[in-house]
């Protein structure tokens, strides 16, 4: 009786932290999209367009986490899973595009390296067919939580880290007199503490859906750290354009 009990209180309090993360998580993608919106003068840029992806794909994978949580066993579950997987791929690829996209402003570099994240965002979306068994027909639980999600979640860590290490190096050592760069380091280094405090999550955390809805929420903290870094920059070098212009 009393493990039923236990059973109920933990499934109420898992309802009711999933219903305020989905209430975060529109705030968050308001949030971001206001800062897009207000750093974006031109909207027609690729630039905007992976901002865009990035700040909807990773608001739409909370949703749709939420969806499976609460639609779990109904026919409307294999649906769900497809277009949860077409998101999940949309923001592998447009996140690490969007911070590929803010290095090239400190520093230039091929244009066949941006399709590392689409190549990559597909490999690992094509991993995930393995998450669908396990949804549908409780199969392949070990192999996708224990092997397949926690190397795919080391890969995108190890990217995203690498890209923001390269921009920190790059910012400090020929940017320091144009923006504060000791703010735009900290930030980063926010972003990268998050990424390797979502991986040691995965694999410390027993309740693998508690795992699956901190992977989208972190995603849309990260995006929104990220266009505060770029809407930093932006708004200092226009300032300081701006007042060399009045000078002059």
């Amino acid at each position: 009786m009393r493990s039923v009990i236990n059973i109920s209180v933990v499934s109420c309090m898992m309802d009711k932290l999933v219903s305020a993360m989905c209430g975060a998580a529109v705030v968050l993608a308001c949030e971001s999209e206001y800062s897009c919106l207000k750093l974006f003068k031109r909207r027609t840029t690729l630039f905007f367009f992976v901002c865009q992806l990035a700040i909807w794909s990773s608001a739409l994978e909370t949703a749709l986490t939420a969806s499976l949580y609460f639609v779990i066993g109904l026919r409307i579950l294999l649906p769900i899973l497809i277009v949860s997987l077409i998101v999940q791929c949309v923001r592998y690829i447009s996140y690490p595009m969007m911070i590929l996209l803010r290095l090239r402003f400190v520093c230039n570099f091929s244009r066949a390296i941006m399709y590392i994240p689409v190549v990559v965002g597909i490999i690992l979306t094509v991993l995930k067919y393995f998450r669908i068994r396990w949804a549908l027909a409780d199969e392949s639980y070990y192999l996708y939580f224990f092997i397949i999600l926690p190397i795919t979640s080391t890969l995108l860590t190890v990217q995203n880290i690498v890209i923001n290490v390269f921009f920190i190096a790059i910012a400090i050592k020929h940017f320091e007199n144009i923006v504060h760069v000791k703010y735009v380091a900290i930030v980063n280094i926010i972003v990268i503490i998050i990424e390797c405090l979502k991986v040691i999550m995965e694999f410390l955390v027993v309740n693998k859906w508690l795992v699956l809805f901190a992977i989208s929420f972190i995603s849309q903290i990260k995006v929104k750290l990220e266009i505060e870094i770029l809407s930093y920059i932006v708004q200092t070098v226009r300032e300081r354009s701006s007042s060399q212009q009045e000078s002059t």
